[in-house]
């Protein structure tokens, strides 16, 4: 029997994020290592910002969008910024609900630099690959792209 195609009459839908990503994604998973690393580098995080002024990016979101670039080899950062506008999967592994805006190119960009100038984005992706090797970098839902893990742990390998 054919399914009849209705268009969205639902105003409100009562359904979250999490509820709508899998249980057993593999995603999760690496959430999850992602989180473990985080709080280890949240000291040396906290270093690289000011007690003062303007309210910045939360540092684990940005981190957590480079595993998204990376791990799903999102082609270009404007790419990875407009996949975060709609992609659910993506959204709830960075952190973002679904009403919040996603930043602009420059305040990602400024924030990545931060991240990047301290060490964290290195140390944070050596070790996350670390405690990943071997369960998740083989799986069939990510396409890693090494030589961007690569350029970003300012390495010549980071071991996979």
């Amino acid at each position: 029997m054919r399914g009849s195609d209705a268009s969205q009459t639902l105003l409100f839908n009562f359904v979250t994020i999490e509820e709508r990503v899998p249980a057993k994604h593999p995603i999760r998973t690496l959430r999850s290592a992602a989180a473990a690393v985080l709080a280890e580098l949240r000291p040396r995080i906290d270093q690289a910002y000011d007690r003062k002024g303007r309210m910045a990016i939360p540092a684990e979101q940005v981190l957590r969008a480079l595993v998204v670039w990376a791990f799903y080899a999102v082609p270009s950062e404007r790419q990875l910024l407009e996949s975060l506008e709609y992609n659910l999967l993506f959204r709830w592994f960075v952190g973002l609900e679904l009403g919040d805006h996603v930043w602009s190119r420059e305040a990602f960009r400024r924030n990545r630099r931060r991240l990047h100038d301290c060490g964290a984005v290195a140390e944070f992706l050596a070790r996350l690959c670390a405690r990943s090797r071997g369960r998740l970098l083989a799986n069939p839902h990510f396409s890693v792209n090494r030589s961007l893990l690569e350029e970003w742990g300012g390495q010549t390998s980071l071991t996979m």
